[in-house]
C-alpha cells in the first residue's frame, strides 16, 4: 500500500495540483521567536482583536500575525533581502483560508494518516526544503543514505535546530499522505476510456491543409457599423448580471515619489571613483563588479557583457567602449542608468562588423536612506496636517497637487499600490468621507488617500459602463457584417478560384500548413468551428460560412494526412497516463474551487495592517 502512495505521490500530476491548494498552509509549524511587527503598529483598531473569520473558524491576529512572521523568516532563510510584505500578507491569508476549507474536508471524511505512513514517505520522498540542504546532499544529489542516518540519530532530537527539522519534514510528509487520500476520495473514481484516448491521439496526430477566405473584425473599420444608445440600454439590461461589482471607493491622492537627490546623485558618482581606484591599486574587475555592479543580469557573471557591436548600446556607452583598447578601463562616466566602469578585454572583426568583449560596473542612482527617511516625514506631516484641516486645503497650502483614483473595487488593482490596493479598499469601505489613510510605502513613492465617495455593491450604472457595452455591440455587429459578406461570397464561389475570387472581393486569402484539432491556426485560433468543419470535410468541398470569435470564414480541404496507426500503441500508455491526470486535476480544481467560492470569509486585516 505504502509503496503504491509513493508512485502516486511521485508520478502523478494531479497531487502536484492538489498541493497548491494545501502549500503554504503549514507555514507556521516552525515557530521563530524574534521581534518583526507587521501590523505597523495598528494592532487594537477596531473593536475586536480577529483579523478575519472563515467558515465560522475565527482567526486571531496572533495567530496571524505568528503565520506571517514565519513565513517572512523563511523568506528570508531562501535568500530573499526584502521579502515583499503586501505579498505575504496575501499570501498567507489565501493559506489560511485554504487550510481550514482542506482541514474542513478532513474531518467531515474522517481522513486521517498513520505515523507509519508518514515515516515511509518521509524517508522515501521527502519534501524540497528538507532535500536541498547541504548536510543531505552529496556531490550536489540529495543522499538518501545521509538524510536516514540524520533520522535514526538519537543526537539529532537532542538538538533543537535539528529536532525542528525533523518535526517540519514530518508535518509536511503527513500533509502530504493526507492529500493523496483526499486524492483518491475526490478523484480516485475517474477513468479515461480506450475511445478516450484514441480520440484524443488523433486529435494530436491527424492533420489538414485547407485554403480559406475571410475577414476578421479587426480589418472592419468602426465607422461601417452604427447603433443608437437604446440599443445598449438594451444590451445592459439584458446582461446586468456582467456588469456586478463588489464595493468601490474613490479617493484623492497626493505623491511624494522617491527621486534621488544631488547628494545622491554625489554619493553614486564618489563610490563609482572609489571602486576604480580600488581596481588601480590591484582589485580584480570582475569580483568587484559582482559585488557592487546594480546590472543584476551582468553582476552575476562578473560584469561581463560579451562581445556587441555598434547600434547595441546606449550612445555614451558605445563611444566609451570603441574608443578603449583591449585590457585597459574607461574613467566612471554617467548615462540615463546611473554610473559605470567599462573593461575591454578583446575585439574581433572590423569595419562595420567589429565588435567588443567588454565588462562593466554600475552604480545605479538611487534616493539613499536620508533621502526617504525624509520624504517619510514630510509625507507624515502632509497626512496630519490633512486630518486637521482637509485633505484638499493641505494640499492647497503645500503646493502639491492632488489626483483622483476613480472608482476602485474590493480585490481591485490600483497602478501605484500594486498588491497593496486590498489595504486601502477595505479599510475605505469601513471610513467616513473625507477620511484620511496613513501613508503608503512602496517602491516609487509614498502616498496618501482620502476618502471622497464609495459605492456598496451592486450592479455598475450604465454611465459607467457605456464604453465596455459599445464595445460589445460593436463587436458583434462587426461579426453580422463579415458574416454576411462571407455569405453573398460562398454565394459566388461556385467552381471558381477561391484565391481569385477572395483577391477580387477584398478579402483575406490564406493556404495553411498542415495542422492539427489542437493546433493554433494563425489569424484564426484554435478548437473552434472553422477547425471542426476542416476535420469533417471531404477533400475539395466548400465548407459553409464559418464564424468564430475573430471573424467569418469559407474554408475547403486540400488535403487529408492520416495518422500513422502504427504509432499509435507506443503512444498510448503514455497518452492516457496524461488523460488521466489531466481529468483528475481538472476535478479536483473545479472540486476546491466550488469550496471556495461557497466559503463564508470575514476579511478584517485593514484594521491591523496597511501593508498589503
Amino acid at each position: 500500500m505504502f509503496r503504491s502512495m509513493l508512485a502516486t505521490f511521485r508520478s502523478a500530476t494531479f497531487v502536484k495540483a492538489m498541493m497548491w491548494i494545501v502549500a503554504g498552509s503549514f507555514v507556521a509549524l516552525i515557530v521563530f521567536e524574534w521581534g518583526a511587527d507587521f501590523s505597523g503598529g495598528t494592532s487594537g483598531r477596531g473593536s475586536s482583536n480577529l483579523v478575519g473569520v472563515i467558515n465560522g473558524t475565527e482567526i486571531s491576529h496572533e495567530q496571524f500575525d505568528q503565520q506571517l512572521r514565519n513565513a517572512y523568516r523563511l523568506e528570508k532563510n531562501r535568500g530573499v533581502a526584502d521579502p515583499d510584505i503586501s505579498r505575504l500578507i496575501q499570501q498567507e491569508w489565501e493559506a489560511l483560508i485554504t487550510q481550514t476549507i482542506f482541514a474542513e474536508q478532513l474531518a467531515s471524511y474522517q481522513i486521517e494518516a498513520s505515523d507509519r505512513e508518514v515515516d515511509f514517505l518521509n524517508r522515501n520522498s521527502p519534501p524540497p526544503e528538507i532535500r536541498n540542504i547541504d548536510h543531505f546532499r552529496t556531490e550536489e544529489k540529495f543522499d538518501f543514505a545521509k538524510y536516514h542516518q540524520f533520522l535514526d540519530s538519537p543526537s539529532t532530537y537532542a538538538d533543537l535546530n535539528n529536532k525542528q527539522i525533523v518535526l517540519y519534514a514530518e508535518k509536511r510528509a503527513r500533509e502530504m499522505v493526507l492529500t493523496s487520500k483526499l486524492q483518491n476520495l475526490v478523484a480516485g473514481s475517474v477513468k479515461v476510456t480506450n475511445t478516450q484516448v484514441r480520440r484524443a491521439w488523433l486529435a494530436k496526430n491527424e492533420k489538414v491543409r485547407v485554403e480559406y477566405a475571410g475577414t476578421e473584425t479587426s480589418q472592419l473599420a468602426d465607422s461601417l457599423v452604427t447603433f443608437e444608445e437604446s440599443e445598449l440600454l438594451d444590451h445592459y439590461e439584458a446582461n446586468t448580471s456582467d456588469y456586478h461589482q463588489k464595493g468601490a471607493v474613490r479617493a484623492s491622492f497626493v505623491a511624494f515619489p522617491k527621486n534621488p537627490t544631488p547628494r545622491d546623485e554625489a554619493y553614486a558618482r564618489d563610490e563609482i571613483f572609489r571602486i576604480r581606484t580600488e581596481i588601480e591599486s590591484g582589485g580584480d574587475f570582475a569580483e568587484l563588479a559582482t559585488e557592487y555592479s546594480d546590472d543584476p543580469g551582468s553582476a552575476q557573471r562578473g560584469g561581463d557583457l560579451g562581445f556587441f557591436g555598434k547600434g547595441r548600446m546606449v550612445e555614451a556607452f558605445e563611444d566609451t567602449a570603441f574608443a578603449l583598447e583591449p585590457g585597459t578601463m574607461s574613467q566612471p562616466f554617467r548615462t540615463q542608468y546611473g554610473w559605470h566602469i567599462l573593461k575591454v578585454e578583446e575585439n574581433r572583426g572590423d569595419g562595420d562588423d567589429l565588435e567588443v568583449h567588454a565588462r562593466h560596473i554600475l552604480l545605479q542612482v538611487i534616493p539613499g536612506r536620508d533621502t526617504v527617511d525624509s520624504l517619510q516625514l514630510v509625507a507624515e506631516e502632509f497626512v496630519e496636517r490633512a486630518q486637521a484641516s482637509g485633505f484638499t486645503s493641505a494640499a492647497n497650502t503645500l503646493g502639491i497637487e492632488a489626483n483622483d483614483t476613480g472608482f476602485i473595487t474590493a480585490g481591485g488593482f490600483f497602478p501605484l499600490l500594486g498588491n497593496k490596493t486590498s489595504g486601502l479598499v477595505n479599510s475605505f469601505l469601513e471610513a467616513r468621507l473625507g477620511h484620511v489613510s496613513d501613508v503608503f510605502d512602496t517602491e516609487r513613492g509614498l502616498y496618501a488617500f482620502a476618502l471622497t465617495d464609495k459605492r456598496e455593491a451592486g450592479v455598475r450604472p450604465f454611465d459607467e459602463v457605456r464604453n465596455q457595452i459599445a464595445g460589445q455591440v460593436r463587436h458583434e455587429k462587426k461579426l453580422a457584417l463579415a458574416r454576411a459578406r462571407l455569405e453573398g461570397f460562398h454565394s459566388r464561389v461556385g467552381s471558381s478560384s477561391l484565391m481569385e475570387l477572395a483577391e477580387a472581393s477584398r478579402l483575406r486569402y490564406e493556404s495553411t500548413e498542415p495542422f492539427s484539432r489542437e493546433d493554433f491556426v494563425p489569424t484564426v485560433g484554435k478548437r473552434n468551428a472553422f477547425t471542426g468543419q476542416a476535420f469533417e470535410l471531404p477533400v475539395g468541398e466548400l465548407s459553409d460560412v464559418l464564424v468564430t470569435q475573430n471573424g467569418a470564414y469559407v474554408l475547403k480541404v486540400l488535403e487529408r494526412i492520416e495518422a500513422d496507426t502504427t504509432s499509435f500503441e507506443t503512444d498510448k500508455q503514455t497518452l492516457e497516463g496524461q488523460l488521466l491526470e489531466q481529468k483528475r486535476t481538472d476535478l479536483a480544481e473545479a472540486w476546491f474551487s466550488d469550496l471556495r467560492d461557497r466559503a463564508v470569509v470575514e476579511d478584517y486585516r485593514h484594521r491591523f495592517y496597511s501593508e498589503f
